[in-house]
């Protein structure tokens, strides 16, 4: 039912109820109003309708002779029967009284007691529920009740048999139907007139006027009416026919107006052929529709050049301009095609770099770059019906056209070239037109990551295996022969905490949550909609998902339910599906698909482990294998061999989550084979693949021991272990040899952490002392052959090895061979001088001087008294020049630093006097930088400020600061000392997400800094978004005199940024009085006015103003200076107008803040930061008293720039 069509009587209920619905929900003002008033005082009391109708049906029964039985009379039992009627019910003349009757007009006469008992009212046997009266419906019922009456059946007097008709009667259909259609039943009376005239019959309406009826012909002739019509403009004024002439332009249309003129220019025309017409008999011609009827016109420019230049040839491309009719076919197309190259023309002025290469460059089946000025045969198949058949090529946006062909080939054919473009756009990224081309892939305009994703649920195995291709081009950056190298790269695994997954996550990214049990049905449903096709992704959908895979490729995917795509690819629970059987290269780049997106967080990995998503990956990749590989690769052999992809998957999901790892550990097992058979049995073209099946089973035993999961039969690979370090220690040792030792000396370091404390593993004591130990000879006979041949991850790995055996020398004291490990270590080291600056030898890594410091402090802490000699010589070598300098130059560049820079503060005697001056600076430089890395350094960062603040800097301002320098997450401070202690049993995950920050210089360094000393007071500026601000007991003028004591202890002149500082200054002028602050957030004001502060200032002012500064400096110290700028980017000229408004309001010519205006007055030279004060605030110009002096020099030409602009310095 439309929205605008006001309610018939005909209208059903639920329609009157949804239009009521509608009229309170949109709150419309009603076009009438129902005042509810007091009854009025009568002397008879009005009856209700109910009690009426009950009246007139009493009254009819006693007239009836059926009076109504008494109440008491009891109620007939449900088994009598119904008597039968014994009248019939009344007609409806009977129950509609006439006005002329006068029986029903009777006056009764009744006593009082009488009446009140007539009118008492009555209680209807059937009540409605109560209804507000501005929600009442319409009772229809009730006002058509008297007029209805009650329904009565007719009396039939003769009864009818029906009866055929006669087959000799015509045969008739309903309604005179003619060859099955029926007769118009409503025609209109012209087309009845019409019909009367060619039938030569005149029937007359009986209800038309006379003259309509009138049989005369004449009376219908237009020049009657043309007569009347002139006679009757004559007759008017010229007032009249100005007024007419006015109603008539008013009412009809300009086309009608224009339509009139021209009936009235060609009347007399008409006239004339319509007499010459009359002249000659009329023949009877057919029907025909016509849509546009040329007017016969003198006066008209084409009539007129058919009539005289009739010779001449038209140029209708110069006429069309003038008339519709000159346009031809040729012009049209002609004129259709140039507004496309303007629009064309238009969007390529627009377009960016991206979109000329989406739309111009074209490319052969190969993925290569067609050169257009090169003559390409047409044999070669790269033409095409497109938009240019000339060319040869297919264009991006061309491709991604024919990705939705109906024909599987092709379908096949664009994705394959898809995937080619994109396997070369990431080769060649130093060139930009390949850069660009990577931008549409990636980007979200295009939406080709919904195209390949889409193209993902192809039901053709061909187009599948395309669409697999193409989707892994787009989501790997290696392709197989490359990425299998990489994994024999352990270089970073190897190192301190190398088991850590430390993904980046995009800008403008958050991870997704845990689904609960209402998220999976709904995407059941889901499912099972698209399954059925009643599921239809809209636009808007689309664009979400085309947004977020441009921040995000792997969360795109995800939320484009990619994982039960897969999961229905490979198959049900025996791993055996058409895809896996055919293509076996296919499942592999699924299951490396799979990798690469658990890759990118916790969240994608517990995603994968709640599609169920592991097991059939284990049987088609592991179980239903061949080991070892002893033939030559082969495609119907290759498929039967372990799967790198599957051991890869199980590494990383279980470093996502513990709860994955734990159901890991007995699927581990089937690893095991891998390191028990030695890669020299594979064939030559499967060996490298082997070495990479080694070094991942024993990356993933390794993440499995860091959370106290021992794998069940490790104990049996001790003769393999020492197999590889002996082959690390032989002459012929290659590279593969050196990292396959490398990554067991690694896990055998976790495992000294895990034998040390037997509660840390599950179950406890799943692992003795001496199992990891008794390769502490061998270890030592790799570090002497390492050094010999300059073997730089070797050396570090089995040095990290040692240094955690000897952190347990006090629990397990082991006399006899710590001589000995000591001499191999330090004594052994030729290159060893006291003072040199290359005392550990060839490198100066910062994770292999972490590795040296870890073994240093561990034998200085030693507490048996007969290992003294060693503590005493390990305390010596922390106070050493060369430690100490390697210290300096890389103290927070990364985790390795600031842990060995932390380490050799706890266990260094006089620090402060062997690291000079700058100490506390290097220690709060290094605690901010760790507490910007996430959950994994935050109880390292919290160490080294309080090493910087708490215990010495800060004194009495505890109190009042410390609460601003030292906020962190009790949960990620206990989760982070768990890391660096190797201690599994607190934590959930081995993967922690980072956010991806720029690489910064010194000067920024500085900067940051600075502004974490100057937090309380940016704390107190931002008092409505500060939750540890509000929470401060101490005054505002205490918190900022006592941030500005700390930053005079901390910085000298040299160190403090001086930007931060000119920004720190103007917020405190400004506190209280922010823009934008919260409204009722009450907070002190004018803390300037303090003594203490205001001394504080004019000191800083002093040392500030003496040097120059930029605005763009400025800018970017603002935008450092505060989280809640950075989130609501305000821009620091607001900033600056506000500080400019609250001196003119609130200052009273306050030195240091006419001082502190001044100074950004002289150094900002852009034009609308000096108007705004010259212009805008020109009359607080004269109370700036400040001398030449307070402010950096400046040339004479800009001294008589301010002057004359109004600025005059003392």
């Amino acid at each position: 039912m439309s929205k605008f069509t006001r309610p018939k009587f005909n209208v059903d209920d639920d329609d009157l109820e949804r239009l009521q619905q509608e009229f309170f929900d949109k709150e419309q003002m009603p076009s009438a109003k129902v005042y509810r008033k007091s009854a009025p005082v009568m002397d008879k009391p009005k009856r209700s309708l109910f009690a009426e109708r009950l009246a007139a049906k009493g009254s009819s029964s006693a007239d009836q002779g059926n009076p109504m039985p008494a109440l008491e009379n009891p109620m007939p039992a449900l088994e009598d029967p119904m008597p039968a009627l014994e009248n019939p019910m009344p007609a409806l003349e009977n129950l509609m009284p006439t006005l002329e009757d006068p029986t029903t007009s009777k006056p009764s006469q009744k006593t009082r007691m009488e009446e009140d008992n007539e009118f008492e009212p009555v209680m209807d046997p059937n009540p409605e529920p109560h209804v507000p009266v501005s929600k009442k419906m319409i009772d229809l019922t009730s006002l058509l009740g008297k007029v209805l009456g009650e329904i009565t059946e007719h009396d039939v007097k003769e009864v009818k048999a029906p009866s055929l008709d006669s087959m000799q009667q015509p045969k008739r259909t309903s309604r005179e139907q003619k060859n099955g259609f029926p007769k118009p039943m409503h025609r209109s009376e012209f087309k009845k007139r019409l019909e009367a005239q060619k039938n030569n019959k005149s029937k007359p309406r009986m209800d038309a006027p006379p003259q309509v009826a009138s049989q005369n012909p004449a009376l219908l002739e237009p020049s009657l009416f043309d007569d009347e019509n002139e006679r009757k403009i004559q007759e008017m004024t010229e007032e009249e026919l100005a007024e007419a002439r006015e109603e008539i332009m008013n009412t009809l249309s300009p086309d009608s107006i224009a339509l009139l003129m021209k009936g009235l220019k060609n009347k007399s025309s008409k006239a004339k052929t319509k007499e010459e017409e009359e002249a000659t008999p009329k023949k009877k011609e057919k029907k025909k529709v016509c849509f546009e009827k040329e007017v016969e016109d003198k006066d008209d420019l084409l009539e007129m050049k058919k009539q005289y230049y009739a010779d001449v040839p038209t140029e209708n491309e110069k006429l069309v301009w003038m008339d519709n009719r000159f346009l031809t076919a040729d012009i049209k197309a002609q004129e259709a095609k140039r507004l496309k190259e303007l629009e064309f023309e238009s969007d390529e002025a627009n377009a960016t770099e991206a979109e000329k290469v989406y739309r111009k460059v074209r490319f052969d089946l190969q993925g290569q770059i067609i050169d257009q000025n090169k003559d390409i045969s047409v044999y070669k198949g790269l033409h095409h019906h497109g938009d240019e058949p000339e060319k040869a090529g297919y264009t991006l946006a061309e491709l991604f056209y024919l990705a939705r062909s109906q024909v599987p080939s092709q379908r096949s054919m664009v994705l394959n070239t898809l995937g080619r473009i994109i396997t070369q756009a990431k080769k060649n990224q130093d060139k930009p037109i390949w850069v660009n081309v990577l931008t549409v892939f990636r980007g979200k305009e295009h939406k080709a990551s919904i195209y390949l994703r889409s193209a993902l649920d192809d039901r053709n195995l061909i187009v599948l295996v395309s669409a697999i291709y193409a989707l892994s081009a787009l989501v790997l950056d290696e392709d197989d022969a490359s990425w299998e190298h990489s994994l024999l790269n352990a270089h970073d695994f190897n190192q301190f905490l190398g088991h850590l997954a430390r993904p980046i996550l995009p800008p403008g990214v958050n991870e997704m949550r845990r689904k609960g049990l209402n998220d999976k049905l709904t995407e059941l449903v889901d499912r099972v909609r698209q399954t059925s096709g009643q599921h239809v992704v809209n636009e808007e959908e689309q664009r979400d998902d085309a947004a977020l895979a441009e921040r995000d490729l792997m969360r795109g995917l995800i939320k484009m339910n990619i994982l039960p795509r897969i999961r229905y690819l490979l198959g049900n629970e025996s791993g055996n599906s058409e895809l896996t059987e055919m293509d076996p290269a296919s499942v592999e780049r699924l299951v490396r698909i799979l990798v690469r997106l658990a890759e990118s967080g916790q969240d994608i990995c517990e995603a994968i482990e709640e599609e169920e998503l592991l097991e059939p990956v284990i049987l088609w990749g592991l179980i239903n294998t061949q080991w070892p590989m002893t033939d030559e690769v082969q495609h119907n052999k290759s498929s039967s061999y372990p799967s790198l992809a599957s051991v890869r998957l199980l590494t990383v999901l279980a470093q996502g989550s513990k709860q994955i790892a734990e159901s890991i550990v007995e699927k581990a097992t089937i690893t095991l084979r891998f390191l028990v058979t030695s890669p020299d049995a594979a064939s030559h073209s499967m060996k490298q693949r082997a070495y990479a099946l080694q070094l991942e089973t024993l990356k993933l035993i390794r993440v499995l021991a860091c959370y106290g999961f021992i794998v069940p039969t490790l104990e049996d690979l001790h003769n393999p272990v020492m197999n590889w370090l002996r082959a690390a220690l032989s002459n012929k040792c290659t590279e593969l040899d050196s990292t396959r030792a490398a990554t067991a000396i690694g896990l055998l370091e976790v495992l000294l952490h895990c034998a040390a404390d037997p509660h840390k593993t599950t179950p406890a004591h799943a692992i003795d002392w001496h199992q990891p130990t008794s390769y502490l000879p061998a270890i030592t006979a790799v570090l002497r052959a390492s050094r010999a041949r300059e073997d730089q991850d070797l050396y570090e790995t089995a040095l990290g090895y040692l240094g955690a055996w000897a952190t347990y020398l006090n629990k397990f004291p082991e006399s006899e061979v710590v001589g000995e490990i000591w001499k191999a270590v330090i004594e052994e080291d030729v290159s060893f001088e006291s003072g040199n600056s290359v005392a550990l030898g060839y490198t100066t890594t910062t994770h292999h001087v972490l590795r040296y410091i870890q073994f240093i402090v561990a034998y200085a802490s030693l507490n048996h008294q007969s290992l003294s000699l060693y503590r005493d010589d390990a305390l010596v070598r922390l106070r050493s020049a060369q430690l100490i300098h390697f210290l300096k130059q890389d103290y927070s560049t990364d985790i390795f630093s600031r842990y060995g820079f932390w380490l050799w503060l706890k266990h260094c005697r006089e620090r402060e006097k062997c690291w000079g001056m700058s100490l506390g600076l290097c220690e709060l430089e290094s605690g901010i930088k760790g507490a910007e890395m996430g959950i994994v350094e935050t109880w390292l960062a919290q160490e080294l400020l309080k090493l910087s603040l708490f215990t010495k800097t800060l004194g009495d301002l505890t109190l009042s600061l410390g609460v601003f320098y030292f906020q962190h997450d009790e949960n990620n401070y206990m989760l982070s000392k768990a890391i660096f202690e190797m201690d599994g049993r607190k934590l959930n995950t081995l993967m922690y997400t980072r956010k991806q920050e720029p690489e910064k210089e010194k000067e920024e360094s500085t900067l940051e800094t600075t502004a974490f000393i100057l937090s309380p007071i940016d704390g107190l500026y931002h008092l409505d978004k500060c939750k540890v601000a509000q929470k401060v007991q101490e005054d505002a003028s205490t918190i900022v005199a006592n941030t500005m004591e700390l930053c005079t202890k901390l910085f000298y002149t040299t160190d403090i940024n001086q930007e931060m500082a000119i920004v720190t200054l103007m917020k405190i002028f400004l506190i209280g009085d922010r823009e934008g602050r919260m409204a009722g957030m009450e907070s002190e004001r004018e803390i300037f006015r303090d003594d203490r502060v205001s001394k504080d200032i004019s000191q800083w002012l002093d040392y500030l103003c003496r040097k120059k500064t930029t605005l763009s400096q400025l800018e970017n110290a603002w935008r450092r200076s505060s989280e809640y700028i950075r989130q609501t980017q305000v821009p620091f000229f607001q900033f600056y107008q506000t500080f400019v408004a609250q001196y003119a309001a609130v200052s009273f010519g306050h030195h240091g803040f006419a001082r502190l205006l001044v100074y950004l007055v002289t150094q900002i030279e852009v034009v609308d930061y000096r108007h705004l004060l010259f212009s805008d605030y020109r009359d607080i110009l004269p109370t700036l008293h400040v001398t030449k002096e307070q402010v950096p020099p400046l040339t004479m030409k800009e001294w008589e720039n301010l002057s004359n602009a109004g600025l005059k310095l003392l």
